[in-house]
């Protein structure tokens, strides 16, 4: 099945798109870029922002947005 390819910002916001649409929400959840420099410790690429960054939501939604959309350009 083909995915969807989305820029490095489209892919983000879908992110963010997705977790707050989830009912397991909370306010302060939020995927944020790392910063400059920094090799991210996530697999899509992005860090969790909030208090509980292991939050089992934030592996959930990335897991969903991963596999309907692509980052491109790589």
């Amino acid at each position: 099945m083909a995915t969807t390819k989305l820029s490095t910002q489209e892919f983000l916001d879908e992110l963010n798109r997705n977790l707050k649409e989830h009912p397991g929400y909370e306010e302060w959840m939020q995927f944020v870029p790392p910063p400059e420099g920094v090799t991210p410790d996530t697999v899509e690429g992005f860090e969790r922002a909030g208090p509980e960054p292991r939050h089992s939501l934030y592996d959930l939604v990335a897991l969903k947005v991963g596999e309907a959309f692509e980052i491109f350009p790589k």
